[in-house]
């Protein structure tokens, strides 16, 4: 049977997700997806495990539940495991078993072992990044719309550190029916200090506008340049996507034993969590 593989990018809540990003993509058996978005943030660190679907497949993407997944610091014993916690449509979600705390420019290698069949060998995924600089949010506002009752747009304020090159992305959770869920953004929201190095600026979120009676938290992403040009890979593929079947996959970070390709990308990222707000308590 032929497939078309679809990519796709999974940002997780505790007690949800976001509605992925399928991409229609040239044709291949069914391969490995391994979306790891790792951080000391116990909402938005999560990875999740799949297998790509056929073209005109509508099910849910096959999980790969039983996957060992590990993250260790290349410079210690120190190491973190993360366990099979439960399935979605998007795949089979791994959690840390413990509070994990990361080292700011140090590197860290993360595994995902996949035990093998008679008929497959076992397979091991790889991949290395270095812990880019958590760069904290100053404080959070709200531009209010023109000509609409009750709208507003959200501004997260930061300081960016002088000197250095930094990479960013956001994401927002809001309370709905008492559980926080992170809403979905048509594509990943990128932002770079060019221009600005060193500079107190703001960065807006366009994935909905909130009333003054919504709750809210923010969770701003430090990343490295080299998961800022994947998402920015990624988001071009998005634009392109209703046109042109033909595009390449955004590349993966991930060396497999088995020599086959896998999707997906391992983002080691650097997020401050705000504490929750009213929307009417930050205007």
């Amino acid at each position: 049977m032929n497939y078309k593989n679809l990519i796709i990018v999974v940002v997780l809540a505790i007690w949800g997700c976001e509605e992925p990003i399928r991409l229609d993509l040239p044709s291949g058996e069914p391969s490995t997806i391994i979306d790891a978005n790792i951080s000391e943030s116990n909402v938005v660190s999560r990875v999740v495990l799949s297998k790509s679907l056929g073209f005109n497949d509508t099910i849910d993407f096959p999980p790969i539940e039983n996957a060992s997944v590990v993250l260790q610091h290349t410079k210690s014993e120190t190491s973190f495991s993360f366990n099979y916690v439960n399935t979605l449509s998007v795949g089979a979600v791994y959690e840390a078993q413990n509070e994990v705390q990361l080292i700011t420019n140090d590197f860290y290698f993360f595994s995902v072992y996949l035990p093998g069949s008679i008929e497959d060998p076992d397979t091991l995924y790889q991949a290395t990044m270095k812990m880019p600089t958590k760069v904290p949010v100053d404080g959070i506002g709200f531009r209010k719309l023109d000509n609409e009752v009750d709208q507003h747009v959200l501004r997260i304020f930061f300081t960016d550190p002088e000197g250095e090159r930094n990479f960013y992305s956001w994401r927002v959770s809001q309370k709905i029916n008492g559980e926080f869920v992170i809403l979905s953004t048509t594509k990943v929201p990128l932002y770079t200090d060019q221009g600005i190095d060193g500079k107190s600026v703001f960065v807006e979120f366009s994935g909905k506008n909130f009333s003054l009676n919504d709750t809210l938290q923010v969770h701003f992403k430090s990343l490295t340049r080299d998961a800022y040009d994947y998402y920015r890979s990624l988001n071009n593929l998005i634009d392109v996507s209703g046109t042109n079947t033909s595009a390449d996959n955004p590349r993966s970070n991930f060396v497999s034993s088995a020599g086959d390709r896998s999707f997906g990308y391992y983002s080691l990222e650097g997020v401050d969590d705000t504490e929750i707000f009213a929307v009417i308590d930050s205007l």
